[in-house]
């Protein structure tokens, strides 16, 4: 009974060891081929991989008598300005070449504002007691056209007198002893007579001018110092 007993035991320890190996085999096969038909949970199969097209760069081609061409400057017409009162600025010499009056103004062209009167020479001394024979300027006044005190448009003054350039501005409503709309220039601290080397008139915000050129002489008298020129609207 003893014997048998070890014989059985026996054999039950070569079935365990027989096992064990078969299961390390088993467990070394399906790490090396997990998808081998032993295996109760093979691993899933990956998608193939997406190739995507590579793009090839073309490049224009050009007609073998192709020949550039040079572009064009766009042409662009002036809008005419329209005439509006503006605070007075000073004018430079250069302004004064652009705001001459061209003959296509001249032509068929008729400026809002002319002279009211012929320019006419007092004494100074009139409206300003303390002016004496030490002062000569031109003075005057602006009306729209139901004769109403226009103010705030500007007065341009250029030429020359003994020689020297005259660029100046005013403004109307600046100088009220020639008038609500009055406006004033000063010429020197002496009278000097002048025979139309002198020009006066109104102009816009642009410089563009509202009414003409309108030349004056000056004199060397005490009495005739001072230059009154009045202008009126017409349109």
């Amino acid at each position: 009974m003893k014997n048998w007993l070890n014989v059985f035991l026996n054999l039950l320890t070569v079935l365990v060891l027989g096992a064990t190996v078969l299961l390390v085999g088993l467990f070394a096969f399906t790490y090396y081929a997990p998808n081998n038909m032993f295996n109760p949970y093979p691993p899933y199969e990956l998608p193939p991989t997406l190739a995507l097209p590579t793009s090839t760069a073309t490049l224009p081609s050009l007609p073998a008598t192709w020949t550039p061409e040079p572009p064009q400057a766009p042409s662009a017409t002036p809008a005419p300005a329209t005439p509006t009162a503006v605070a007075a600025t000073p004018f430079s010499e250069e302004e004064e070449i652009y705001t001459q009056p061209t003959p296509t103004e001249k032509a068929g062209w008729t400026y809002p504002f002319t002279l009211k009167s012929v320019p006419s020479a007092i004494d100074a001394s009139v409206l300003n007691p303390e002016r004496g024979c030490n002062w000569m300027g031109i003075g005057g006044q602006v009306l729209d056209l139901q004769g109403r005190p226009l103010t705030g448009v500007t007065v341009q003054l250029g030429g020359t007198l003994e020689g020297r350039s005259i660029t100046l501005n005013s403004l109307t409503g600046t100088a009220r002893q020639y008038g609500e709309a009055g406006f004033e220039f000063t010429l020197g601290d002496l009278p000097i007579a002048s025979n139309g080397t002198l020009w006066v008139r109104l102009a816009d915000q642009a410089s563009l001018p509202l009414s003409g050129r309108q030349a004056f002489d000056t004199y060397a008298e005490c009495e005739k110092n001072l230059i009154i020129i009045n202008f009126k609207q017409i349109r």
